[in-house]
């Protein structure tokens, strides 16, 4: 159920307040609208936010482990747009499709990227705490790895509201609990006992999953990976094929099957392009002639043509 949505910067950090904590909101003066909306959800006993806004700055100040709205981090799945965060310690990029885990006693500072929309579950201070022995992690969460993997598979569903339906009071912490044994595993994530194949596979993984995202580079791949921008470019040496090499080929792999799509027929080249990922339709277009030998308006053209002759050639078999 929605609990609150405001449009109003007075009213805005009010309700971020009761479903957040203390969080100070300084609007862009950029824009002309003001936009603030946040949704908190009970999932089985686990408090989650659902936040969209465009605003300048969110900040939190420094507090104390003890303070009432202190006993909550916040598992943080990037939905829409990017952002920067600033903590005590270091600063890192947000971008779609990422997760981050922040601690709500030390100062937070979040700059978007215009309007973004993420959701925040809320998890125990306590919990987490226990975890601090075992080399616990605030920051951007790499997915490498099987828990990785599952934690951000339920991330989303959450997210999406997949699990509305089936939550009720009898599954008590059960959620909140299988986020933290998740949680554990990859805190202590170390790439130096990955085989470098695996290595590979996952990286290869990574960007495929964002390949329609502006935003994908090999110093975001590597960031993820939690390695350097050097070590990821030498897990594709042996196939002498670079990173950004292999981001194209994917990308461009992916744009000639939406061109084909009797689906995506309806949509300009210039929509598919940006869909996977391309800024410029005149770099597009380059760089797909450049591996098919034509355009890919021709390309499309091309291959609906030869549809169309076979489809008349089987309807000619089928009368004689």
């Amino acid at each position: 159920m929605i609990e609150h949505a405001a449009t109003d910067l007075h009213h805005w950090n009010l309700n971020v307040e009761e479903v957040c904590g203390r969080f100070a909101t300084r609007y862009a003066h950029s824009q002309s609208l003001f936009i603030g909306e946040i949704e908190r959800r009970n999932l089985g006993g686990t408090e989650v936010a659902h936040i969209r806004s465009n605003a300048g700055s969110i900040s939190r100040r420094k507090g104390s482990t003890d303070r009432a709205d202190d006993r909550f981090c916040f598992l943080v799945l990037q939905q829409q747009g990017a952002m920067e965060i600033l903590l005590e310690s270091h600063t890192l990029q947000l971008q779609e499709g990422e997760l981050a885990l922040l601690d709500s006693a030390r100062a937070i500072e979040m700059l978007p990227r215009g309007l973004f929309r993420h959701v925040s579950i809320h998890l125990p201070r306590h919990k987490l705490d226990a975890l601090r022995g075992q080399a616990c992690r605030y920051g951007k969460l790499s997915t490498v790895g099987m828990s990785g993997q599952l934690l951000r598979t339920m991330v989303r569903q959450v997210a999406s509201g997949e699990l509305d339906h089936w939550a009720n009071a009898e599954e008590g912490g059960a959620l909140e609990n299988a986020l933290i044994s998740l949680l554990q595993p990859m805190m202590q994530y170390d790439l130096r006992n990955v085989p470098v194949d695996s290595l590979r596979l996952q990286a290869e993984r990574l960007i495929r999953e964002q390949l329609g995202s502006a935003q994908l580079s090999p110093a975001s791949i590597a960031e993820q990976m939690r390695m350097s921008v050097r070590q990821l470019y030498r897990l594709f040496e042996s196939d002498n094929e670079s990173v950004c090499r292999y981001i194209q080929r994917k990308r461009l792999e992916q744009a000639a099957l939406s061109l084909l799509e009797p689906a995506l027929a309806h949509r300009s080249i210039t929509d598919i392009a940006f869909a996977w990922g391309y800024q410029d339709a005149a770099h597009f277009s380059r760089v797909f002639r450049s591996l098919h030998a034509c355009s890919p308006r021709e390309y499309r053209q091309r291959k609906a043509l030869d549809e169309t002759g076979q489809r008349d050639v089987t309807a000619s078999i089928g009368t004689v």
